[in-house]
């Protein structure tokens, strides 16, 4: 792969390998993403796929290689590292909280504070209320109501909730 990316891609990922312990789970993957390109990671159980999303994602650590996002060298220390950076991740068991409403786990990890009170705050959740609703019609997602508890969604629509929270703030991929 070209390491001197022209930004033809969003996301390479440039011989990457991790192991743990004698196992090595990735060899020397590459893998090159475009703007608006969907990608398949098609595999047998333990053929890496979820680990190399979970070197994207910042879940792990590479023991080799590179990650380039938009041509720029990055590196990952945890996901709050790579969301920073755009990336996103939907797991296979949406990591919601059933307790909350749509819009609260949209928001989750990156609440609107409107009055700062010391450590404290007021959650700005009419804000929230708002911008979900709105992400959710862009989205053609049908959900009665973005106050409506997560634990009251079809499965269908809870996927489709952890989908709309991964791409609310602007994921590149």
């Amino acid at each position: 792969m070209n390491q001197t990316s022209n930004n033809e891609f969003v996301v390479e990922m440039c011989s990457i390998k991790k192991s743990f312990g004698a196992v090595q789970a990735l060899r020397g993957v590459d893998v090159e993403l475009r703007h608006n390109e969907v990608l398949g990671l098609v595999g047998d159980n333990a053929a890496g796929k979820s680990t190399l999303m979970k070197v994207l994602s910042g879940a792990y650590i590479p023991d080799e290689g590179d990650i380039l996002i938009e041509g720029k060298k990055v590196s990952f220390a945890n996901p709050m590292d790579a969301r920073r950076q755009g990336i996103e991740m939907v797991y296979q068991d949406y990591a919601l909280a059933n307790n909350l409403d749509v819009a609260g786990n949209v928001f989750m990890g990156r609440e609107v504070v409107r009055i700062k009170l010391g450590p404290l705050g007021v959650l700005d959740y009419p804000y929230m209320e708002e911008e979900t609703q709105n992400l959710i019609q862009r989205l053609n997602i049908k959900i009665a109501s973005v106050r409506q508890k997560v634990e009251r969604l079809s499965g269908g629509q809870r996927q489709a909730v952890a989908i709309a929270r991964a791409t609310a703030f602007d994921a590149k991929a």
